[in-house]
């Protein structure tokens, strides 16, 4: 949807088909992305989904911590109940800085860069099948 025009309304059939996401599962990502407005839905033949919001202003943090149950990651990597730096398994300080890039990385980095990444991938990667 970030890299469609403006006003531009997906649907979910066709949304779930070139994702190649279960339609079911899809439903309830949008809901849920639609109940925290990054998302607008039209109801009816001609309707569908488009953003809530710019594209440049939502970041992937945003989107990320809605949908991940842990969006900080602070379950420990081998599983330990308690890993804490009192209790820590041995990858406790390097899995800390591995967290602490990835959400900085996702709180500065927008959903409209993402579609402009993937736009410039899917576009090398048709030039390349068909031979240009």
């Amino acid at each position: 949807m970030a890299s469609q025009s403006e006003h531009r309304l997906c649907g979910l059939q066709e949304i779930a088909e070139h994702e190649e996401i279960p339609p079911a599962y899809l439903r309830k990502v949008l809901g849920e992305l639609r109940r925290h407005r990054f998302l607008r839905s039209v109801k009816g033949i001609h309707g569908g989904y488009e953003l809530g919001r710019a594209p440049e202003t939502i970041t992937l943090w945003e989107v990320f911590s809605l949908l991940e149950a842990d969006p900080y990651m602070d379950v420990c990597i081998l599983g330990n109940k308690v890993c804490t730096p009192e209790w820590s398994c041995p990858f406790h300080d390097d899995w800390q800085a591995v967290r602490t890039e990835i959400v900085d990385f996702l709180q500065k980095r927008t959903i409209a860069e993402a579609a402009a990444g993937i736009s410039k991938v899917t576009k090398l990667g048709n030039s390349s099948q068909t031979g240009d």
